[in-house]
């Protein structure tokens, strides 16, 4: 009898707080939720790293140009140490200016398209 009044005992004292911790967990979940809901700058960001700032190929200025956008944005949301790191990429980047294709065989035409990121 002595053991089962000790094991009740044991679960209970691992139960008890548990479910103060699982209510604290809700009311933290609920506290991201609100924020999330009511404050997210997700869709914001994400139209400016892609409608903005486009695709972004290493060393073109769309990279540069989303790189100092991130730095300011990171700076205004309060972090203290926001920079850019230097780093040599070898070329001097590029740019999509211009694309041409051609079928050569079994008919000689050109080729209309478009070159994404």
């Amino acid at each position: 009898m002595r053991n089962l009044l000790a094991a009740v005992a044991c679960v209970s004292l691992v139960l008890v707080p548990l479910s103060a911790q699982e209510s604290a967990d809700k009311d933290m979940a609920w506290r991201i939720r609100r924020e999330a809901t009511n404050h997210s700058e997700v869709m914001r960001t994400l139209h400016m790293l892609t409608d903005v700032h486009g695709p972004r190929l290493t060393g073109s200025p769309q990279i540069k140009a989303a790189s100092e956008w991130a730095v300011q944005q990171l700076t205004a949301w309060g972090l203290k140490n926001a920079h850019l790191e230097p780093w040599d990429f070898g070329h001097p980047g590029w740019a999509n200016e211009r694309f041409s294709g051609f079928i050569v065989a079994p008919v000689k035409d050109t080729l209309t398209a478009e070159v994404v990121a």
